[in-house]
């Protein structure tokens, strides 16, 4: 055993960590491969044969291998079906493989990365995932129709997170690990980039030619008690449709051993177990065999590559969808990541709960099974719920979301506030049951609102276990001066600050700043950037009229998307977005400031900061 220098927290390029479950639990140490006498990489598809005789090649000679294989490599092991690909994902300088030739490894008992420095901002909130809600409904609209086609009955669906990452790539992987200690767990520096890997699932270990796969398919969120927990957990074990994606991916890979091993060797010895990590529960079997002698690594990858619970079933027709439906390549997210050890043994994960880091630049990928009786809405749900072990839960703890809404004999622009309440739990990590909610605001205006008459105020509030509160005051009719005044907030926000999409209790700086507003007779507080761009105001969004058309900042300057602005873009055909300084707003033909529950009113800017 030997431990990590200073310089070695950090990895150095060319080299590879493994740990966790790669070695054998969160307190086993690891495996560190350095100093590489040389890097294997494929470039192309269609070289994929050639590259794994490469490797078969180094490894006979005695050498130690350690990198990734990415997802798009696989096609090369069909070239009549898939065309030539020849870059890992979205990062043109990634191979679609790499691996790195070692003459030795080592163990280690300490682990690679550095603890956070001050002000390197952790990860509160879900990036934006590349698909909307309405576009993931139309691809598995596509899915159910290629299911009902017989073209497929199982497809693994997927897309992306990604995001500007600020923080080194050795904070990183402290962070992420200490939330993921028994995942098979590696960090790879291919040189152009970062892999940080912290998948949950084993794509195969190969020891004395006995192979063994352990396909998870199947996924329950973390109870709030232990007894939410374990209900949960028998949920997922006991659930037809979780079972059955289970037993379909157990049969596929039964198939694909079955090209491999001794006949008659291939086995199930466990089925449908549920494993517990931090953030979910997770159903997986076990199915083993014993290699033929005459296996190479070229032909184990091509029966096993890649792994059948990121693809589906029929395996080739599963692919042949997700090329056509997916939006980007996956590079190496859903390949398989791993070590091919001197004295032959070897194992790999199947790389999801995978960060790539290139230039600043993170991207992560999330997806799940698609079935028959899958719905989207819950499938879009657990692709967010797949991604919220990246979140910083001490930086979201007791921040509650809310909507303020209207109700005049009726709720104004309920299903709107309702929806933009459930996509900001997805991003937050937040339990969210749509129905519970309109269920609460629906018995709150029977037992309230109707007795009371009206207008009012309405205020719904969800925590992040996804209990919710709803509150009510009487609204009088705006008997306020109009047009309203409105001033200048002295202190700015950040363009890139997450929070400010999303409707939360954490909005110290805009409480503060709207009271000292409305102790100088200010009807509104506006907030600019670091840009000083025009953002929103403490409680309304912004619109100006110039030149015979309605302009209102975008939501890259940093600002929330309001109900009332997105009903105004809808329904008004000369509205743009556009980016607005303090000087727009003096020179404006009008200003007007909006939200939900006053609506529009018209404004009279003061350039005073406050």
């Amino acid at each position: 055993m030997s431990s990590f220098t200073a310089s070695e927290q950090n990895l150095q390029p060319g080299s590879a960590w493994f740990g966790g479950s790669f070695s054998g639990g969160p307190s086993g140490g690891g495996l560190v491969f350095e100093d590489p006498v040389e890097t294997l990489e494929l470039r192309s598809s269609s070289d994929v044969e050639a590259f794994f005789s490469r490797l078969q090649e180094r490894h006979d000679a005695g050498f130690a291998l350690a990198g990734y294989v990415g997802y798009e490599a696989g096609y090369g092991f069909e070239p009549e079906v898939f065309r030539q690909v020849e870059s890992a994902g979205g990062d043109e300088e990634l191979p679609l493989a790499w691996f790195g030739v070692y003459r030795s490894y080592r163990r280690t008992v300490f682990e690679p990365g550095v603890s956070a420095l001050a002000g390197v901002p952790p990860l509160p909130v879900l990036p934006e995932f590349d698909l909307s809600p309405g576009r993931y409904r139309e691809d598995i609209a596509a899915i159910h129709a290629a299911i009902a086609a017989g073209d497929v009955y199982q497809v693994n669906f997927t897309g992306r997170f990604s995001w500007r990452e600020e923080r080194d790539p050795a904070v990183l992987f402290q962070q992420l690990s200490s939330r993921q200690p028994d995942a098979y767990r590696a960090w790879l520096r291919p040189g152009m980039a970062d892999v940080l890997s912290f998948s949950p699932e084993l794509f195969f270990t190969v020891e004395n030619q006995r192979i063994e796969v352990r396909p998870m398919k199947g996924t329950a969120p973390r109870g709030q008690s232990s007894r939410e927990d374990r209900e949960l957990s028998e949920s997922l074990r006991t659930c037809s449709k979780n079972r059955a994606e289970n037993l379909m991916i157990v049969d596929l890979l039964r198939n694909d051993l079955g090209r491999i091993c001794v006949r008659r060797s291939v086995q199930v010895p466990e089925l449908f177990v549920i494993e517990t990590h931090p953030t979910l529960h997770q159903m997986i079997s076990r199915i083993t065999g014993r290699l033929s002698s005459s296996t190479t690594l070229q032909s184990l990858f091509r029966a096993l590559f890649p792994c059948g619970s990121v693809t589906g079933a029929p395996k080739l027709s599963a692919m042949r969808l997700i090329r056509d439906l997916e939006h980007a390549p996956r590079g190496i997210y859903t390949g398989g990541v791993g070590f091919i050890l001197p004295e032959g043994r070897m194992q790999f994960n199947v790389a999801i709960r995978t960060l790539i880091l290139s230039r600043k630049n993170a991207e992560y990928g999330a997806g799940s099974g698609i079935v028959w009786d899958s719905g989207a809405e819950a499938e879009y749900a657990e692709c967010h719920l797949k991604a919220s072990f990246l979140l910083d839960r001490q930086d979201t703890e007791g921040v509650q979301l809310f909507e303020t809404m209207l109700w005049n004999g009726r709720y104004v622009w309920k299903e709107e506030h309702l929806r933009r309440l459930a996509s900001s739990a997805l991003a937050l990590g937040y339990r969210c049951d749509g129905g519970f909610l309109a269920g609460l605001l629906d018995q709150h205006e029977r037992q309230v609102l109707r007795l009371r008459g009206g207008r009012s105020r309405v205020r719904l509030v969800l925590s992040s276990d996804g209990t919710a509160s709803v509150t009510s005051e009487p609204l009088s009719l705006d008997a306020s001066r109009s047009p309203v005044r409105v001033c200048f907030a002295a202190e700015r926000v950040r363009s890139d600050d997450p929070w400010l999409r999303h409707k939360t209790t954490r909005r110290m700086l805009y409480d503060r700043l709207f009271a000292a507003a409305a102790r100088e007779g200010y009807d509104e507080v506006l907030f600019c950037n670091e840009r000083h761009e025009v953002c929103e105001g403490a409680i309304s969004s912004v619109v100006i009229m110039r030149e015979g058309r309605f302009l209102t900042p975008p939501l890259s300057s940093g600002l929330l998307p309001g109900v009332y602005r997105s009903y105004f873009q809808r329904t008004r055909p000369n509205v743009e977005e556009r980016v607005l300084s303090i000087d727009d707003l003096l020179r404006a033909d009008a200003v007007f400031i909006c939200n939900s529950v006053r609506g529009l009113r018209r404004a009279v800017v003061d350039r005073r900061l406050i």
